[in-house]
Order: structure tokens, then C-alpha cells, then sequence
């Protein structure tokens, strides 16, 4: 038809056709269907049922044609409708949503013009926060005291319609089945619907869709219904980033770029990546810091966008996927110390030491990691140095009481390193006895009156006399105090001269 009117290829119409999709926010078999002027099918939702128990309009029952049930009270079942006019209800639905001005006017009109028909008493809209809570932005059929109790709810609390976020599949479930597993369930009703909100295939928030009594629907209505809350979430997540209506909280991944724009080193939210079943198969990097980069080399605009086993399949065997995983579904950190690690590149395998750290934020996971390369040549570098010169080094810090020797100094000053290190004033200890009171009275004037120390003493540790060299300097503070000594040990002889 539009190749027809518009005197365009069949290709040229579809681009056509697409374009209205877009700026319209609609599918774009609704738009044909609208420009037809015909029922365009409900779609299969993101998580509904499988292809054999899809929706079957034959299957419903609603409430009698003229009839309006009392206030309060459940719509009795009635005669079934025609297909026609299930899919031409659910297209009206879709319309009234996409006109909300609010996500409390949009949990009404799930209901007024989607839901109620099928029995349903109450729908609530909540959005997911950073830190795994749920708030309540939009309710209908809920006591309002109720709704402002539960306005945010924990992400500790077993609820079920948080457990269907963290899972990202819907939850059907009744008050009998709620107590077996230890759900509470928010409201009354004895059966209620739990369907993830998405956008771009990310959740983001979560309806929950109350019936005050009942049994479980069969899969022709839970498509139904989840289709429904599939075009809610569409709406919401318009809502949310256009600012429009009451100001409720964004989903994460709609201004945590804002954070990330402020962080040094590498960063990214990483978005689960689930399979039919739901069940968590890969990450993908949603969203990265400026200055994030991988051990290839590679930048955040390279890499941001991809999927996490895609890029770096070793992680499954490093105990990295597993410690993400654990940290999405129990909120508890996972924390990798600097480990070596062979990560294969484009120009071949590359053997780095990297430390990382996830925590759950959202739906997703934000990730830091960092490479220790240059810390560890280094360390290496000095390592080496020092047993070449014979030298260690020593830190006291006199405001802690902490005490740091390198290995070098142990095997100088001839102490066991899992002994530890010993005081500042006890080192005058250490040292043959004519030579122990001019080590302390220097010690005292590095601390009392912050001179330098440089000093030849002699040592006499497990029978083998030697000969050191130590010279410290002392760390003042602004106030004027000597908050700690920095100091190098080196062995002058191995006997005494």
C-alpha cells in the first residue's frame, strides 16, 4: 500500500514504514496494522511462555458484555470473546498506555483498560535502584498507607516481586506457594503476577499484577498479561528518562554514565546476558569510563558494548565469572587479589597480574580492574638492587605503631621475617652493647629534634658479627611532629673492621 501511494519500491516503503516505527515508539507491525486499519497480533513477550503455549484469545474469559461488577469485587468470568477483539483490546491498551502522564496514571490505565477484565484488582510499578532496592512509583488498587510503607523496598527482604527482578523471569505465584518458599507478598490477593520490566534488554524495574483470588492462569493468559506489562515497561522507561510526570528514581544504567565520566582508571557496568531459561550466560560491558583499557590495549570504545566470554573466555577458569555471578545474586562483593594471569589478544597470549572488584548495581554488576605490571617490575627491579648493594630499607610509623622491612633487612639485621619487625626503640637492642647508647641517642634526636640519623654500628646477631650502615630520615607532620622515620639499611662488612 505505502509503495503504491508513495510511488516507492517495496524497499524503500518498509524504510519508510520504519522510521514511522521510531519516532513513534511503536512496533512496527503495530503501524502497519494501524495504517491497515486492522488488529495487529500481541506479540510474543521477551520472557512469555514458549512458542506451544503462546496466547490464545479462545482461552479467555471476561467479565459479560454491559456489565460493571461492584466496586471492590472480582469481574465475574463471562462468554468468550472473539480473537479479534482480544487483540483489538490489548492494541486500545497499548494506545491508553503510550498516553500516561504518569507512572501512577499508567498503573491505572493497565488496569482500567488491559487487566481488569481478566479478574485483575491491583498493579504496581516499581523501578530498580543502584543499590538492588525497588522503589514503588506507580500503584492502583493498593491502600495508599500500604503504598507508602513499602514505598522502597530492601534488596535484603525476600519479596517476590524482587526475586523476579534478580532473576529477570516472571514470577506466578499464589499466598500458599508465597509461604512454602518464605516470599511476603506485598498487599492482598491470593495470586499475583510478577513480570521484570526491560528496556533494551536490560531490567530495570519489575510489575507486580494482583488478582484478589484464583488459581494459577493457564500460559494462553500469562502471555496476555505479560504482554500487557511488557508495553507498561515501554512506557515507564519513557517516563523515567524523559523526566516527564512525578520525579521517581532512574534505572541505573540511565545515569550511572555520570559517575562513571568522574572516575580514573578502568570501570564499567556490566549488564547479565540470560538465556530462554533465564538463567545468567554472559556479561555484557553496557557502560565503561573514559579511561578504561584492557590488557590488550584495547579502549572503552572498543570493547564497550561487547560480551564479557566473547572477549576474555579464560575468566571462567580464573574463578572470575563465578565470583560475578555470586556478587549479581546474593549482593555480596567479589574481590580478586593481584593475580598473574595469561589473556589472550590479537597479537597473542599476554601474561599480566591484575586484582579486580564487582559489586551489584542494579540489575548489573560495576566492575573495577587494574593492572599491577609496572608494580610488580618494579618491586622486582628493587628486589634486585637490593641484594646486589646489600641494602634494605625500614618504615615506622609512629602514629599507627605499623612497622615495614623489606627482605633484604631481615636478612641484614639477621631476625626471622615471620617474627616481624621490630620498634624503632627497641633497635638499639640489635646492635653490640659499646655501640648501643650511641644508637639510642641518636634515635631520640631523629625523633625529638628531627636529625638525620647516619650511623656505622656493629652488629652481633647469631654469633656472626658484621657491620651496618644505617641512615634514617624523619617524617614530619604540619603541626611540627615526627609522625614517622624512613630509613636504609646497608651491610658495610661482614665482619667487624
Amino acid at each position: 500500500m505505502l509503495a503504491g501511494r508513495l510511488g516507492c519500491t517495496p524497499d524503500e516503503a518498509f524504510s519508510h514504514l520504519s522510521q514511522i516505527s521510531q519516532r513513534s515508539n511503536m512496533k512496527v507491525a503495530e503501524v502497519a496494522a494501524g495504517l491497515l486499519g486492522i488488529a495487529a497480533p500481541i506479540p510474543e513477550p521477551a520472557s512469555g511462555p514458549s512458542d506451544e503455549d503462546g496466547f490464545r484469545p479462545e482461552r479467555y474469559v471476561t467479565a459479560r458484555r454491559g456489565t460493571t461488577p461492584p466496586r471492590g469485587e472480582a469481574t465475574p468470568p463471562l462468554v468468550s470473546l472473539l480473537p479479534e477483539e482480544i487483540t483489538a483490546r490489548y492494541h486500545l491498551a497499548c494506545a491508553a498506555l503510550s498516553a500516561a502522564a504518569d507512572p501512577s496514571e499508567l498503573a491505572e490505565v493497565a488496569w482500567s483498560e488491559g487487566l481488569r477484565h481478566i479478574g485483575v484488582t491491583a498493579v504496581l510499578l516499581a523501578v530498580l535502584e543502584p543499590d538492588g532496592a525497588v522503589r514503588l512509583v506507580g500503584t492502583h488498587g493498593l491502600p495508599k498507607g500500604l503504598a507508602s510503607a513499602w514505598q522502597r523496598v530492601p534488596g535484603t527482604l525476600k519479596v517476590a516481586f524482587l526475586s523476579a527482578v534478580v532473576s529477570g523471569r516472571p514470577l506466578w505465584i499464589d499466598r500458599k506457594g508465597a509461604a512454602e518458599l518464605g516470599y511476603e507478598l506485598l498487599g492482598e490477593g491470593d495470586l499475583r503476577a510478577c513480570i521484570p520490566l526491560r528496556d533494551r534488554d536490560r531490567t530495570f524495574g519489575v510489575a507486580s499484577i494482583i488478582w484478589a483470588e484464583g488459581e494459577l492462569p493457564e500460559p494462553g493468559i500469562r502471555a496476555y498479561v505479560s504482554a500487557v506489562a511488557e508495553a507498561c515497561g515501554r512506557r515507564l522507561s519513557q517516563l523515567l528518562q524523559d523526566g516527564q510526570g512525578a520525579p521517581v528514581a532512574s534505572p541505573a544504567a540511565h545515569w550511572v554514565e555520570a559517575i562513571l565520566e568522574t572516575l580514573p582508571g578502568s570501570f564499567a557496568l556490566l549488564a547479565p546476558v540470560r538465556d530462554s531459561a533465564g538463567e545468567i550466560v554472559d556479561f555484557r560491558f553496557d557502560r565503561c569510563s573514559p579511561a578504561a583499557v584492557d590488557a590488550g590495549g584495547r579502549r572503552a570504545d572498543e570493547f564497550c558494548g561487547r560480551r564479557l566470554l566473547d572477549l576474555y573466555p579464560h575468566v571462567t577458569g580464573t574463578g572470575v565469572f563465578d565470583g560475578y555471578l555470586h556478587a549479581l545474586r546474593n549482593g555480596e562483593p567479589f574481590q580478586l587479589p593481584p593475580t598473574p594471569m595469561s589473556v589472550p589478544t590479537a597479537q597473542g597470549e599476554v601474561l599480566t597480574v591484575v586484582s579486580m572488584r564487582a559489586a551489584r548495581f542494579g540489575d548489573g554488576l560495576l566492575v573495577n580492574w587494574q593492572f599491577h605490571d609496572a608494580e610488580r617490575r618494579l618491586t622486582s627491579h628493587l628486589e634486585r638492587l637490593q641484594r646486589a648493594a646489600e641494602a634494605g630499607w625500614a618504615e615506622w610509623d609512629l602514629v599507627q605503631g605499623q612497622v615495614t622491612w623489606s627482605a633484604e633487612a631481615y636478612r641484614i639485621l639477621q631476625r626471622d621475617p615471620g617474627r616481624g619487625p621490630i620498634k624503632l626503640g627497641s633497635l638499639p637492642r640489635y646492635v653490640a652493647p659499646e655501640d648501643s647508647a650511641t644508637l639510642t641517642a641518636a634515635i631520640q634526636r631523629l625523633t625529638g629534634a628531627q636529625e638525620p640519623l647516619d650511623l656505622t654500628v656493629r652488629l652481633n646477631r647469631g654469633g656472626t658479627p658484621s657491620v651496618i650502615r644505617l641512615v634514617a630520615d624523619p617524617v614530619v607532620a604540619n603541626s611540627g611532629r615526627v609522625v614517622a622515620v624512613h630509613a636504609t639499611i646497608r651491610l658495610v662488612s661482614g665482619g667487624v673492621s
